[in-house]
Parts: structure tokens; C-alpha cells; sequence
């Protein structure tokens, strides 16, 4: 696997999009695609950039690993079709992420903060791979101080289910119409704020971007944190 290693600073970050590609996103592929080339673009000329490793898998039955690279390089394809085999892509998802930060650890003596991301539209379907592996992937990744985030696309399923699996941030995209802005712009400026932290934000991973654009929902722990702004005195 060929990964971006040519970090500018010692302070480096690693962000893993996983991205739901099932059949029932097909009326949203553009949308997907346009958001992350927004995503992508956003980034031009962000001053924390060449610190930045980014990788974008995609998940139907299977799940298909994208490498880590800078954001410049970012492989932007997506094709939708197949099942939602979305514990098994959190559990493998989780892996790789973890392989990625061993390998940052083993060869720039550079412990990472790094941010889990999972986008889906619906619960799993045909696969029968254990919750419990799934839960326990995020466990982990919580227990190692990184930044857990689940998204959930349309009306089919809701952030709670986020926050049933353990993840440290949740968030809901009702309006499938909103996905180009969600990717491209707030979720970019969260990874910008995360970046810039010098620890991993956690729950708090959209409070900056939900104040500035109100009208998308958000759960119950993101409510919270909206009304104690003492966490960014940390960054």
C-alpha cells in the first residue's frame, strides 16, 4: 500500500472516510462526488494541509480501502449498487486506520490524532457479521483517544444508531438534498477545526460547524457541547 508519508510538521493528522455505497445511494451519487470535490478543494490553501493524511473507502456488501494520501491526491470515484455490510466496514474499517497509525508510529516516531468517519444511509442489510465486532472496533478506537464519528444520510436511519455503537459523535443528514453541502463544507470545516486541536475533539467534532449552520440536526451529545464553549480553549 502506498501512503502519504511526507508530513511538513510533526504535528500530523489522519482522517478515514468510510462511505456507505450501497444501492439505495445511487440517487445520490452526484451529490456524494460534487461534496467531496468540495471537500477536496476547501483544503487549497489551509496553512495545516501538508500534515494532513486522508482516506476515503467505500462499503456495499464488501468494503473497498482507499490509501492514505495527502489531500491533494484524494481519490474522489464512487459507484453505488450491492447491500449495506456496514458492521463488517467498521470493523475492517477500524483496522486499517489502526495499520495506518502503526505504520506512521514505526517509521516517523509521530504518534497521529486521527479521526474515524462513517457515512451511511441505512441499517445493515445482507450481511451477518456480529454487532458486537463492530462495537468493539469502536471501543478500541475511543480507548486510543480517537475521534469516532458516525453520519447517517436520509430518513432510513438516525444518528442514535451512532450512538448505540458507541461512537463519539453523531450526526443526521435528513435532506439527502444537503449531502453536497454536509461533505463539502461542514464537514471540511470539522476537520479543519480537528487539526488545528492539539487533541482529538470527540464529541465535539461538529459543535463549530453546527453553530455556523443550525438548520441541520445533530444528536443529543452535540447539544451538550453547544452550550459549554469552554472545549475550545483546549485547541
Amino acid at each position: 500500500m502506498k501512503n502519504f508519508m511526507d508530513f511538513t510538521s510533526d504535528k500530523v493528522d489522519v482522517f478515514h472516510l468510510v462511505i456507505d455505497r450501497s444501492g439505495s445511494m445511487d440517487g445520490d451519487r452526484d451529490n456524494v462526488v460534487r461534496g467531496l470535490n468540495d471537500y477536496k478543494t476547501s483544503f487549497e490553501n489551509f496553512p495545516e494541509k501538508g500534515s494532513i493524511a486522508v482516506a476515503i473507502s467505500r462499503f456495499n456488501s464488501s468494503i473497498e480501502f482507499g490509501p492514505f494520501t495527502s489531500i491533494d491526491d484524494m481519490d474522489l470515484h464512487y459507484s453505488t449498487g450491492g447491500g449495506t455490510a456496514l458492521y463488517y466496514a467498521i470493523t475492517m474499517g477500524a483496522e486499517h486506520l489502526h495499520e495506518y497509525i502503526n505504520e506512521i508510529i514505526q517509521t516517523k516516531s509521530i504518534v497521529p490524532k486521527a479521526t474515524f468517519i462513517v457515512f451511511s444511509d441505512g441499517h445493515p442489510e445482507g450481511e451477518d457479521y456480529p454487532r458486537d465486532k463492530a462495537v468493539e472496533a469502536i471501543n478500541q478506537l475511543n480507548m486510543a483517544g480517537i475521534t469516532t464519528v458516525f453520519v447517517a444520510f436520509g430518513g432510513a436511519i438516525e444518528s442514535k444508531f451512532g450512538d448505540s455503537m458507541g461512537f463519539e459523535s453523531t450526526r443526521d443528514v435528513h435532506n439527502r438534498g444537503d449531502l453536497e453541502h454536509f461533505l463539502g463544507v461542514e464537514l471540511s470545516k470539522s476537520c479543519k477545526e480537528q487539526s488545528r486541536s492539539l487533541k482529538g475533539l470527540g464529541a465535539n467534532f461538529f459543535s463549530k460547524a453546527v453553530k455556523e449552520n443550525s438548520s441541520s440536526g445533530y444528536s443529543g451529545a452535540t447539544q451538550q457541547v453547544l452550550e459549554d464553549d469552554s472545549w475550545i480553549d483546549d485547541i
